[in-house]
């Protein structure tokens, strides 16, 4: 595989989010909240577009029934 094209992750966003009928919101991490978002999502984050029902994609096995070494 070769490398085409290197552009910050940042900026990409910034020169893409319309094509994807997105909205872009930079938070700073230099109020309490920005901080916190930071610390807890890493720095990115979003909101989904379309309700999601997370109780259909439960799983219907326990999961004490699951070895997590297999993972």
């Amino acid at each position: 595989m070769e490398l085409v094209e290197s552009q910050p992750l940042l900026e990409w966003l910034a020169n893409n989010y319309k094509c994807f009928g997105a909205t872009l919101e930079i938070i700073t991490d230099k109020s309490q909240e920005g901080s916190q978002f930071v610390r807890g999502f890493g720095g990115i984050g979003g909101i989904l577009r379309y309700k999601v029902d997370f109780q259909s994609l439960q799983a219907d096995e326990p999961l004490d029934d699951v070895d997590l070494d297999d993972y």
